[in-house]
């Protein structure tokens, strides 16, 4: 393949040869060492193919030999380019154009982040600029599985998170309770460890050694389910280690404190209708706006919004066209009555329990309150509820006599 890559980029031609020495011919130019192949007789003539640079040196045999030479057809980069010299800037217009794409597929132009409730997107992208993971970071030194343990590893209140490279984006879903369809059922030995604090109510061991039993309060990275197996002998002495996947599922009693705080007396905007728009580009995370109208509003909202260029699905590329839009409002003091704050902290309350039902968890106490002062109405208290707390993690694989 690479040799046929090497003769399109040199050029080479089909040529045919009549004449009563055109076996003497074709001899004479492989004795002499040129670059011919694909011979072949064709009605009164004989054809083959040849290199760009050997059909510069055919004169002197054809000359000694009389035959005579014709060219059928010339193929090749060289030939292209002659074809259409006089559009030599577009064709390496469209070279460069198409070695630049590639080259973009080496890196990653777009990070998607779903499933966040607790955090920002840019909460969690700056962690990851901690972590040296940025748009145009090359896809080579992102490995998924430690960029998901690092994750979990700063963000404690977060059970679940899954990183993905799909063309030139980032996939990272965040769960804050684990869902069993989540679980990747492992082909290498780990451990199945506690990804928050819990009271063990059921364990069930498909692989490896149970660790924890039920009733027992574990705490976040506890090990539950062992992948390492020991073997004893009769008279308890361990005579080897086996290291397997240790799979299945361990369900706990977790407690969620809740706390929700709002002032009675609060703004509420009112817009005015007035609004701006202006444009700009955003080019690997660097923003170029040409023109930017001054904003001669007091109060105001600006939205932005990115439209990305990709190629197909997720072939993201590094440049995107950015709208921003400049909203005017003015601001109206308003005060919650006792009944409306009411409303307003059970409505709350009721979509955070939704969240956590529709996450598969199970609601076992809700012991939050709910009381109004003269300034603020405060909701707190704890939720309780079983769910799945164990999740695969790496096993330090210990060698004999360690």
């Amino acid at each position: 393949m690479i040799k046929k890559i090497l003769i399109w980029l040199r050029g080479y031609l089909i040529l045919a040869v009549k004449g009563a020495s055109c076996d003497r011919f074709i001899n004479i130019c492989m004795k002499n060492n040129l670059n011919i192949w694909n011979i072949f007789d064709d009605e009164d003539c004989k054809k083959f193919y040849i290199s760009q640079k050997s059909y510069k040196e055919l004169e002197q045999y054809i000359k000694k030999t009389g035959v005579e030479l014709k060219i059928i057809n010339k193929k090749g980069l060289p030939n292209i380019f002659y074809k259409y010299k006089k559009r030599k800037i577009f064709i390496l217009g469209l070279i460069l154009f198409i070695g630049l794409i590639y080259s973009f597929s080496f890196f990653i132009w777009d990070i998607n982040i779903s499933g966040e409730e607790i955090y920002t997107d840019e909460q969690i992208i700056k962690k990851l600029k901690e972590h040296n993971i940025s748009i145009g970071t090359p896809k080579s030194d992102i490995n998924c599985s430690e960029l998901e343990k690092m994750l979990r590893d700063d963000y404690a209140d977060i059970a679940w998170i899954s990183c993905e490279l799909k063309g030139t984006r980032l996939n990272i879903s965040i769960n804050e309770t684990i869902l069993p369809e989540n679980i990747k059922e492992n082909i290498t030995p780990c451990n199945i460890v506690a990804v928050k604090d819990g009271i063990i109510t059921d364990i069930y061991v498909e692989s490896g050694t149970k660790v924890m039993n039920k009733g027992d309060e574990v705490k976040k990275g506890d090990i539950l389910i062992t992948g390492a197996i020991n073997l004893y002998n009769d008279y308890d002495e361990l005579i080897e280690t086996s290291y397997v996947p240790a799979n299945g599922n361990v369900y706990a009693i977790v407690s969620y404190d809740y706390n929700d705080i709002f002032e009675l007396s609060h703004y509420e905007k009112e817009y005015t209708g007035k609004s701006k728009n202006y444009y700009g580009l955003n080019i690997a995370g660097n923003i170029f706006e040409p023109y930017k109208p001054k904003a001669k509003y007091d109060n105001y909202d600006i939205t932005q919004n990115d439209i990305r260029i990709k190629l197909g699905e997720a072939f993201y590329l590094p440049v995107s066209l950015r709208k921003n839009h400049i909203n005017e409002y003015e601001p109206v003091l308003m005060t919650y009555t006792n009944e409306e704050a009411f409303e307003k902290a059970h409505l709350k309350l009721n979509y955070y329990i939704d969240k956590l039902n529709k996450k598969g968890v199970e609601i076992l106490e809700n012991n939050v309150k709910i009381e109004i002062s003269d300034e603020c109405c405060v909701a707190c208290g704890t939720i309780v509820t079983k769910e799945l707390i164990g999740i695969p993690a790496d096993i330090t694989i210990m060698n004999q006599g360690e």
